[in-house]
């Protein structure tokens, strides 16, 4: 990687050691390369600055430690020199972030086409340290000008990346103004998340599940809301992805489960509910990839006194088929270990029957916006009179979300759902007053 740094920015003084991880220019080595070249650019003249950031590298590092994670710097770096010409000034100036400037791309256009370069060049799995990984990379882009602060440019730089990454990513982002707003409530919304934990900032809420045909509680689906100080409830599609994209989604989801399994076991203790009593807990794809969640979800079962069938992990087939080779042993082990598996919002998403032959997932749910026309649309009824029918034939258990009223349940029912919720059932609420309820 040394000549890398030669090649890119092979004027910079060569006494200034390098950044030890990839070779490349360390953050204080390209300022000041920044600034020889921007001192002898002609005023007017247009430069092109961008900021590189690895998608969900915090999982990685989490997941498969530091070695692996210095790897992976090793090969970006690598793949975003090999994009870049000899006279472009590349440097490594965050854990997980690259700058590059581009001297010579005096156009929007220019500019674009090397992030996209950059971009594709992680379109191929990467083996390393005999880990299979699929990267990808979220990158800004902004102009630059000799008359322009740099705070501005870092500024606007990061506003165009952080663009790229809330749109999901492996994407190169041009800076707009008006996104500018739009990518500081990020950061603020960000920074907030990494002190909400250990503020106790989030609760659960609990939504009941009931025997489509006799009535009878089922269980309970888990679903985590965030009581942010001075702003009241936060929806969850608004600081999941945030979680998702920072890496935080994985300490989120350990305290979900660990909360949930504490509430079921409080709730089996006080004997006011029935006995074989479940909860469903939502796993996002980050904590899927994470080789350690079977051996969390053991540590949490025993922990809490529980048998791995009072435990249902809910997934989407969408987010198993997104990285199927990092997934599927998480899968496999969690049904070996007795985890009930469910495969949530079926049909929505990217559906492949195939992945159903052999996913060991004990439960199919049929996805609300399905049931919300099924007594209005007679496709509707057709697509979830099918789901219910393919769910049966794989013996699986099918579950119906979103009923709001008799009717929808009622044509459930003659289709033969065997399990039901919605807020015509029960909203979600917190834990006490579920209590309250059902002791009345």
């Amino acid at each position: 990687m040394g000549n890398d740094a030669a090649r890119h920015g092979a004027n910079a003084s060569a006494f200034l050691v390098n950044d030890s991880v990839t070779g490349l220019l360390n953050s204080s080595q390209f300022m000041k390369r920044a600034e020889e070249l921007f001192y002898r650019q002609e005023i007017g003249h247009e430069s092109a600055l961008l900021l590189v950031d690895l998608d969900r590298f915090s999982v990685v590092n989490n997941s498969l430690g530091h070695d692996v994670g210095d790897e992976v710097l090793r090969y970006a770096a690598q793949q975003i020199t090999a994009a870049l010409q000899p006279e472009d000034t590349a440097a490594r100036v965050g854990s997980d972030e690259f700058l590059i400037l581009c001297m010579d791309a005096n156009d929007a256009q220019s500019a674009i086409a090397i992030g996209d370069r950059i971009v594709q060049s992680f379109d191929r799995p990467a083996v390393l340290n005999g880990v299979e990984l699929q990267l990808s990379v979220s990158v800004g882009i902004t102009s630059v000008t000799r008359r322009q602060n740099s705070i501005d440019i870092m500024h606007e730089v990061d506003s165009a990346m952080q663009r790229a990454k809330s749109q999901g990513g492996n994407q190169a982002s041009l800076f707009e103004q008006g996104y500018s707003s739009r990518a500081l409530h990020f950061l603020e919304l960000e920074q907030a998340l990494r002190k909400a934990l250990d503020r106790e900032e989030f609760i659960l809420n609990f939504q009941p599940i009931y025997n489509a045909f006799d009535g009878a509680l089922h269980g309970f689906e888990a679903l985590v809301r965030w009581n942010r100080p001075g702003r009241g409830m936060v929806p969850p599609d608004e600081f999941i992805p945030a979680a998702e994209s920072t890496g935080l989604i994985l300490r989120i989801g350990d305290w979900v489960i660990d909360e949930a399994l504490r509430q079921l076991s409080e709730w089996r203790q006080s004997n006011r509910f029935p006995a074989k009593l479940t909860v469903s807990v939502n796993v996002s794809p980050f904590q899927l990839a994470n080789p350690n969640l079977v051996g969390l979800v053991r540590q949490l079962l025993t922990k809490h006194h529980l048998a791995p069938s009072d435990l249902l992990l809910e997934m989407t087939e969408t987010a198993f088929m997104a990285d199927e080779s990092r997934m599927q042993a998480t899968v496999k082990g969690l049904a070996a270990a007795g985890v009930g598996l469910s495969i949530d919002d079926f049909g929505t998403g990217y559906s492949s029957l195939a992945y159903l032959r052999y996913l060991p997932a004990k439960e199919l749910k049929i996805d609300r916006s399905f049931v919300a026309g099924l007594t209005t649309n007679a496709r509707d009824e057709v697509l979830v009179s099918a789901v219910i029918a393919l769910a049966h034939a794989l013996d699986m258990t099918c579950v119906a979300e979103g009923v709001e009223t008799a009717e929808q349940l009622e044509h459930l029912r003659r289709l033969g759902c065997d399990q039901v919720q919605g807020y015509f059932l029960g909203r979600p609420v917190p834990a006490s007053a579920l209590a309250e309820t059902w002791q009345e």
